[in-house]
């Protein structure tokens, strides 16, 4: 089969999956549209598969829906729902980047140059770069084609601390070390606002040193 053909049906079963949690949540089109920022455009062609999405807005509807994105890849059942808030746009530039970084790291450790990258989308080494330094999205096709290519998980890319509410409940010893912290970061933690920000960091800290400067060269572009 062509990669094309396997890139059309996996976008068909992406939107199939995204109709289902979007419908589990109760939303219209237009209400996932006003809660993402996304024209209803956008996710009625995600749905019917006649358009790429990118991790980072494959994260931000499964976040909106309250299913883990994990569920994606999975035969997992949907969670309850719960509300939430989303800084969706900074998100979605510091996974961009994120995600970039992890492309070109994996990329290096594999012995790949940039044109090998190119060969197996068929696409030009710019692009490549677009990708690694995080100016432009990578479709989720193509990001599972790299992964494959590159002999890693898509699991590598995902942020695992995306996850809907009520899937995790805190024990008395995270209970205990929270209670510990000051005040004005105790109340930032506790703010479901800030939240998506913490697990930022918290993905953050497990780069490298060279992977963490290449976070750092891209947050000028994202905040000019």
């Amino acid at each position: 089969m062509q990669r094309s053909e396997v890139a059309t049906i996996r976008r068909k079963i992406l939107g199939v999956l995204l109709r289902n949690a979007r419908l589990r949540a109760g939303m219209t089109i237009k209400d996932a549209a006003q809660a993402t920022g996304f024209s209803s455009s956008a996710i009625s062609a995600y749905e019917y598969g006649r358009r790429d999405l990118s991790l980072p807005h494959l994260e931000v509807l499964a976040y909106t829906y309250q299913v883990p994105v994990t569920y994606f890849w999975s035969d997992d059942p949907i969670g309850d729902n719960g509300d939430r808030e989303l800084p969706i746009d900074e998100a979605m530039a510091l996974r961009r980047r994120i995600i970039g970084v992890l492309l070109r790291q994996a990329r290096l450790e594999a012995g790949y140059s940039q044109k090998d990258l190119a060969r197996v989308l068929g696409c030009s080494a710019g692009r490549i770069s677009n990708y690694e330094f995080g100016r432009t999205d990578i479709p989720l096709v193509e990001l599972e084609t790299l992964a494959d290519y590159l002999d890693v998980p898509i699991s590598y890319f995902l942020d695992q601390g995306l996850k809907p509410s009520g899937e995790q409940v805190a024990g008395i010893d995270e209970l205990e070390r929270l209670a510990q912290l000051p005040e004005d970061v105790r109340q930032f933690m506790l703010q479901p606002g800030n939240l998506l920000y913490v697990r930022v960091a918290m993905q953050l800290s497990t780069l490298s040193a060279e992977a963490l400067r290449n976070v750092a060269e891209g947050l000028l572009d994202i905040t000019y």
